[in-house]
Parts: structure tokens; sequence; C-alpha cells
């Protein structure tokens, strides 16, 4: 696959927003209720112990961006808002250096293909809050710090140099509604993801980027350990108030959706399993409606094979509706195989939890029955 020219770009782009006036319009993206889908591939490969920015895999072997199949098949259920996760090492291999031409031409080969469909992109640096740098014959994992001062850490500089490359980019493509600054930063000790997600808003603000942007909370962005992992107030500074916080809610009982165990094992050793889908929001919504803030989920899922499940994602989807927020499933793609949380079709059939999100969006707007749970969400 190779990159567009850029006279074929500027014309391709110039017709894709010709067809898609009213598909990326600034506020739907993140405001209100609704269900989307996490289009995986482009990000495989990463957390191999080989991987690093000298040694990315090839496309098509060790990663793969979604194909017009795969992105048509989502949007015919509904669900235009699509998250696709990135690798930070294939799109900029050296930091602080030009973005890499092929990596980010199939970038916009995939926007432009969304755009031709009605899609919606929150282009997600999937890296949580590292930079994997090749260093002789060694990897070093590099955490991004507001301010760098040991040699395992990146300064925030790098990052905010990313975002300002890809702003040049992507800002004005039709598909383009949100950026996820960062996929999932966890452990970051005195690094201060907080500090340094400001000033990469802050710098894309300067620059002139409009765009929404999704910054995701420290903790893995867990919604269950919110307030656990990041400040009492909001932290981010903007001009434009175009900011959602975003954390992910898996159920299973450590929160990390491997799901290790069945429903029924995790029953057997905790009785409130079947309660998690309401739950482990609240942490995360209470904290964006006390502080009168947009919140979204940028991934959730339950497994496709354990019907168990079934009924706390449906706890947790009319939670959704009724606390009026965005979510984004995981994972999409054509490329998982039998993974446990894949949303792909099986035997020529919609998977269940697929066919319940699906149902859900497109009731949204309609009134949610009221759960008889204990909690109190302050009005918007």
């Amino acid at each position: 696959m190779s990159c567009c020219s850029s006279t074929q770009r500027l014309l391709g782009v110039g017709f894709l927003l010709a067809l898609t006036v009213g598909c990326g319009e600034m506020n739907s993206v993140s405001i209100g209720a609704g269900f989307g889908i996490n289009l995986a591939g482009a990000e495989f490969g990463a957390l191999r112990p080989e991987f690093s920015n000298a040694n990315v895999g090839k496309n098509g072997e060790d990663y793969f961006f979604p194909s017009r199949k795969a992105l048509a098949y989502y949007a015919d259920q509904g669900l235009t808002l699509v998250r696709l996760p990135v690798s930070w090492e294939r799109l900029q291999p050296q930091l602080g250096s030009e973005l890499d031409p092929i990596y980010m031409g199939r970038i916009l080969e995939c926007l432009d293909r969304a755009a031709q469909l009605g899609c919606s992109v929150v282009l997600d640096v999937h890296n949580y809050g590292r930079y994997r740098q090749q260093n002789g014959p060694h990897v070093r994992e590099l955490t991004v710090a507001a301010q760098a001062t040991k040699a395992t850490e990146v300064d925030k500089s790098s990052l905010v140099d990313l975002w300002l490359r890809l702003s040049e980019r992507i800002r004005n493509h039709p598909a383009i509604t949100a950026y996820g600054l960062m996929n999932e930063p966890h452990d970051m000790a005195g690094a201060d993801w907080h500090t340094t997600s400001n000033q990469v808003v802050l710098a894309l603000r300067n620059a002139g980027d409009q765009n929404w942007i999704w910054v995701a909370g420290d903790g893995w962005s867990s919604a269950e350990k919110w307030d656990r992992h990041n400040p009492a107030t909001p932290w981010i500074t903007d001009s434009l108030d175009r900011i959602a916080y975003e954390a992910h809610i898996y159920f299973d009982s450590d929160g990390s959706g491997k799901y290790v165990r069945s429903f029924a094992q995790e029953t057997q050793l905790d009785s409130l399993t079947g309660q998690r889908g309401h739950q482990r929001l609240q942490p995360f919504v209470n904290w964006c409606e006390r502080h009168k803030v947009v919140g979204v989920i940028g991934e959730f899922g339950i497994p496709w094979g354990d019907p168990g499940w079934l009924p706390v994602l449906e706890q947790f989807l009319s939670e959704i509706r009724r606390r009026d927020i965005k979510a984004c499933a995981w994972g999409g793609g054509q490329y998982w195989g039998d993974y446990v949380l894949s949303l792909q079709p099986r035997g020529g059939h919609d998977v269940a939890p697929l066919k319940q999100i699906s149902w859900h969006h497109s009731q949204v707007g309609q009134p949610v029955a009221v759960q008889s749970y204990r909690d109190n969400p302050i009005s918007r």
C-alpha cells in the first residue's frame, strides 16, 4: 500500500468533505449518549519484547489497518464513531523528527475510507504513556514525563512535537472529530501525566487546532479507580472547552479485560459480580458530573463466548444512556481470530454483545428504564 501524492490527497479530501457534510459536527463526537467501536490492528505487536522504534514489524504481517469492509460492517450497525489506535513508534521512528510517510499515509487512507462511510474518527496514540526506543542491542521503555530527570524518561516536549506534527496533517480531515492524546497511561509515578497532557492541549490550541481532545486518566484510565489515580478536580485548561476526559471499564475481577475466569467463576468469588456494569462506572461519571465536564468511555467489553456476562453488559449500556455519555466498544477489526473480546461475526452471525450494543445505540434518545441502584446522579 503506497501513499497518495499531495495533489491526489488534496483533491480526495475535498471530494470527501462534500460527501460528509454534517458527519463530524464539532460537538456530536463527545457530547451526549451514543456508542462507537475501537477498530484495532494498526497498533498490533507493539507489546512484544523485541518491539521498538527500530523494529516496528511489517504491515500485513505484524500489524494491520482496518479495511473498508471492517469499517462498513460496524457502520451498518450504526456504530459510526470509530476509535482508531495507532503506534507512536511506527508513526515517528525518531523522536522530534518527521512522521513516517508510509505509516502516516496508511492512516490517511483509513481516514478517507471512514469519511466515505460517514464515520467520525478519534485518532488514538495507543502507547500507555511510553515510547520504546532501541539503544544498541537493548530496548528501553521510556515513560513520558512532565520533566525528564531519568534515563528511563522522555520529556513531554516529545509528545507535544508528535501531536503538533499530526495536527498539521489531519486537523482538517473530514473524518477526524477528536484526538486521543494517549491510551491508558499507567504507573507514571513522578512523571506527572496530568501536567504533560495539559501542556499538549495548550500547544495544540496555540497552533490553532480546534478539534475535540480526549484526555485519558492515569491508572490505566480505570473508571472504577478514577479518584485514586487522578486529581480531585479537572486538570486541563482549554480555551475552547472541547475536552473530554476518557476512562476505560472492564468487568473482570481486576478490570484488565483479560477475563481469565468465566462469569460463573467470578460470581463464586464475588457475589456482587452482576452489579459491576453499574457500579464500576459511578466514580468516573460522578466526578465528571460534579465538575460539569464531558466524560467518555474509550473502551469497554465482555467475552463474546460467555453469555453470563450479557446481563452485566446490559446494565452498563443502559447506564451509559441514562448518564448521557459516549462509549466505544473493544474490540473490532478482522484480525483478532478467537480473541475473547472480538466483536467480529462468528459463523456468519453477529455476536451477542454487538447485538446488544447496536440495539442500545438505536435507542439513544428514548427513555431508559430507571434501575434500582443507590446512586443519585447529578442533573445536567
